[in-house]
């Protein structure tokens, strides 16, 4: 059996080299000034004058030599060292990538595990991949987007509706998780041109309070009896939805287009927030119109906005 015991360091190598070392320095500064003063015609006082002298030039030689190789040393141990530093910055920035693909690979695989589970015939694994969804959009901003494009393009698919049509008694389970997540999105990932698009879908009934649809496409759009107390909707464009007994108490309606709007009453109106922008469909710009201006008259406080009670989610 092999000896897999690391092996011993020696230390031949560099110990016959001081020696050698050793040897030739004490020629130098003994045997070499002896040699060179001995034929000499002189005093022995001159004669040990000369061959110190002759040490302290041979002793000065040595040092120069000694300082040479000491520098050489440095030198190589440095270029040596630079080239380990070189390749262990080399190595992190390596490791930095690789954990940084790992990374997006194993988001990209949460992503489609979460797509894959939307289309499950259960409601509940529906429900797990839709809130896998949202969490994936808080946790990169990147993602954000295209996931809300998902989500939308998801409900617009299953709650498809068109002037005429009934609406069904309730939204579905998935879809009101859906809105619930659009309606509280991490707004500052929005992109800079993006709007959330629900036209001609059926959210009748849907509970949006304090929702942030800001901007969105809701034209076509059947909101008859939804909740929208307190939602964001500036700039949203309504044309043509429908909006028969919903809640609109506190909603933000700056900059809408509410257009050809169906089934809203001036009631419906009492405690919305307006301005100039606003466009208001016919029926309540004409006969009407000195109500709707009271009404955008209205300015609550971020106080009793909150202090306003939610009504019963209607089923």
């Amino acid at each position: 059996m092999p000896d897999s015991r690391p092996p011993t360091p020696t230390f031949g190598k560099p110990l016959w080299i001081l020696l050698l070392g050793a040897a030739i320095f004490l020629i130098l500064l003994v045997a070499v000034p002896r040699a060179m003063t001995a034929n000499l015609q002189t005093s022995p006082l001159a004669r040990l004058t000369l061959e110190t002298q002759i040490r302290d030039s041979a002793a000065k030689l040595v040092l120069a030599a000694v300082t040479f190789l000491a520098a050489t040393l440095v030198w190589r141990y440095l270029q040596n060292l630079g080239k380990v530093v070189e390749n262990s910055v080399q190595t992190l920035a390596a490791a930095e990538r690789t954990a940084f693909f790992a990374a997006q690979a194993a988001e990209t695989e949460r992503y489609a595990r979460a797509m894959a589970l939307l289309g499950d015939e259960k409601v509940e694994v529906r429900l797990g991949g839709i809130y896998t969804l949202e969490r994936l959009a808080r946790e990169s901003s990147r993602d954000h987007g295209p996931i809300m494009e998902v989500l939308a393009a998801y409900t617009r698919e299953h709650a498809r509706w068109s002037e005429g049509e009934s609406a069904p008694a309730r939204v579905r389970a998935d879809l009101q998780a859906i809105l619930s997540v659009i309606g509280r999105r991490h707004a500052p990932f929005d992109p800079s041109e993006g709007h959330i698009d629900l036209h001609a879908t059926s959210l009748a009934r849907a509970y949006l309070p304090y929702a942030n649809l800001e901007g969105a496409f809701l034209y076509e759009t059947n909101l008859d009896g939804a909740i929208l107390q307190g939602a964001n909707l500036r700039g949203a464009t309504l044309w043509k939805a429908s909006l028969v007994g919903a809640t609109l108490q506190g909603a933000h309606l700056e900059g809408a287009d509410l257009t050809a709007v169906a089934g809203l009453t001036k009631e419906q109106l009492q405690g919305a927030h307006f301005d100039d922008a606003t466009k208001l469909p016919d029926t309540l710009r004409g006969e009407t119109s000195h109500a709707v201006e009271e009404a955008q008259k209205v300015k609550m406080s971020e106080e009793e906005t909150q202090d306003l009670k939610l009504p019963t989610r209607r089923t």
